[in-house]
């Protein structure tokens, strides 16, 4: 079993942020989000593969908060020695002794930096000063977590392919292992939306094939459309979400997966807090197959006919091969399909949207 956590806290809302959360949250409303988390968590009896704790800002508590928040969870979660367990954290949130927490209870610290430059980070809304970015990346750097990934976002207005460049130049100095690159893209609800359009496609392109040499260079590989890591350091948590794992989500707004249906917390602290029951969404076995066949294509290696067969539920191969057959002819270029594997081309991988739809259908 895959367990999520969503910390639903942040001292404000970026500029591209759809994810939910409260910014004026007291904190008697803290205690009683973490009450009613740590008595959901006793339902959890299944061995823990993985368990991401996302937000939110998880890092907003306090450092003697933090630590109680991180025992009771992962004491309450069944595992083990190989689970992976992975923490967001917003840099400006971080101290020393928060570090220091992180560092005795999680194995993958994801840090939201989106840029090393200020005037970016002000212009996308991401409020983290330049001595607070710094104090937290060497404090993380010296720790030495077993696994590190930083989120940057492309394709900022105003910005070129040699800035691009150059925020690559300022990674290089962190030990990170693993670096998630998003095209802005400001969604409907974030605050940004409408105001910040995101640069051209022939510029976006070029800013694609800058991050994948640049980060080629540093031993980081691509293994879905926006994430990259060392051999070895891929999120074990995304990784088994996108081929159908099993999840399940506590805290609002968090989203399960029993094999059949997902199950959705209301994004509503309160009512989370009131019992609200989580949205159920259920649809025909074929298309939430084809939605799992689809998902999964966004990684580079795509499917085997072995991996197929681990998906709850798993129709035949034989299926999955004629969907693929009958995608390839429509997009010419864009598959690799061999008896016992489908996955995209890189031309695939960027037309991975509109191939989806394809297969959804």
């Amino acid at each position: 079993m895959n367990y999520y956590i969503h910390v639903p806290f942040c001292t404000s809302k970026c500029g591209y942020c759809v994810f939910y959360s409260v910014t004026d949250a007291s904190a008697e409303l803290r205690e009683r989000y973490l009450e009613k988390l740590f008595f959901q968590l006793k339902t959890a009896t299944e061995k823990a593969e993985t368990v991401y704790i996302g937000g939110g800002t998880p890092t907003l508590f306090d450092a003697e908060t933090l630590t109680r928040f991180l025992d009771k969870v992962l004491t309450a979660l069944p595992c083990s020695a190989d689970t992976e367990i992975s923490i967001e954290a917003n840099p400006e949130t971080l101290t020393r002794e928060k570090i220091s927490v992180l560092r005795r209870y999680v194995t993958r610290l994801s840090t939201g930096v989106q840029s090393f430059f200020p005037e970016v980070r002000e212009l996308l809304g991401r409020r983290c000063g330049e001595t607070a970015l710094r104090r937290a990346l060497d404090g993380i750097a010296e720790a030495n977590f077993p696994h590190w990934n930083c989120d940057l976002i492309y394709a900022v207005p105003g910005r070129s392919r040699e800035q691009w460049a150059k925020e690559f130049d300022a990674l290089s100095r962190c030990p990170v292992d693993h670096v998630s690159c998003y095209s802005l893209t400001p969604e409907e609800g974030a605050r940004l939306y409408g105001r910040l359009a995101p640069c051209g496609g022939d510029l976006a392109a070029e800013m694609e094939e800058v991050t994948r040499e640049k980060l080629s260079a540093m031993g980081i590989v691509r293994y879905e459309v926006s994430n990259y890591a060392r051999p070895g350091s891929e999120c074990r948590h995304n990784v088994a979400v996108w081929r159908g794992g099993l999840l399940r989500g506590f805290g609002p707004s968090a989203s399960g997966f029993d094999g059949a249906d997902r199950m959705t917390e209301s994004a509503s602290l309160a009512d989370w807090l009131a019992g609200t029951p989580p949205v159920t969404d259920r649809i025909a076995p074929e298309a939430r197959l084809n939605e799992i066949f689809a998902v999964n294509l966004r990684t580079v290696s795509g499917w085997t006919k072995d991996l197929w067969k681990r998906v709850p539920r798993a129709d035949p191969w034989s299926v999955r091969m004629k969907k693929a057959e009958a995608a390839a002819l429509a997009f010419p270029g864009c598959f690799d399909v061999s008896p016992d594997n489908v996955k995209l081309t890189p031309k695939g991988l960027d037309f991975w949207d509109t191939i989806a739809e394809e297969l959804l259908s």
